[in-house]
């Protein structure tokens, strides 16, 4: 599939937000996971749109 990788990657990242395992942590460091996974599933949109 076209958008496999990106689509697994938001997949992730939903699953990562509905967990217990974000209770534990700083806002501000889930925010920061947060960030880097969402430049990285946009650098993954961006690289499946251009090749």
């Amino acid at each position: 599939m076209f958008w496999s990788q990106a689509r697994e990657l938001f997949e992730q990242i939903v699953n990562w937000l509905d967990s217990d395992s974000i209770c534990a942590l700083e806002h501000s460091q889930i925010e920061s996971k947060l960030l880097e996974n969402g430049y990285e599933l946009l650098r993954q949109l961006l690289q499946t749109k251009i090749f």
